[in-house]
């Protein structure tokens, strides 16, 4: 596959996250766990900036330096703003809809911190990040 053509793997590996996800998030509102459906994001997340970067890089395609930071980065920003823009069109509006939040006080300031879908999705790209950085140390 990774032979042919850089960019077909690349989308290969990219429909085939948004698929995996799609059905994590299907099968997360099937069974009443609608709250958490952001969860769906971090299946298909880590098939491509880890699975996916992965395999370009042991075909060659990928260098094993900034490179492999950089297309993480940018896929997860593509994969992020699809997940955000496609998932309540498929499954209702309603879906990413749900946050709760933990109320801070920082030196007499208040600040209630939103752990909404864009925070979960900020703390999947940066695990996704760390995983690559410890594949790039292993691989060093």
């Amino acid at each position: 596959m990774v032979e042919a053509n850089f960019i077909r793997a690349v989308v290969v590996n990219f429909l085939s996250a948004l698929i995996i996800t799609l059905v994590g998030c299907y099968f997360l509102l099937e069974y009443g766990l609608g709250e958490v459906t952001y969860i769906g994001n971090l299946f298909g997340l880590y098939f491509l900036v880890v699975f996916g970067t992965e395999i370009l890089i042991e075909s060659g395609k990928i260098h094993n330096n900034f490179e492999r930071f950089v297309f993480v980065i940018v896929n997860t920003l593509v994969f992020d703003i699809v997940f955000i823009i496609l998932i309540p069109k498929i499954f209702g509006s309603h879906v990413l809809d749900y946050f709760d939040f933990i109320p801070l006080s920082l030196g007499g300031f208040q600040f209630d911190l939103i752990l909404g879908t864009q925070f979960y999705m900020l703390v999947f790209a940066v695990m996704m990040l760390v995983f690559n950085y410890l594949l790039y140390r292993i691989e060093k």
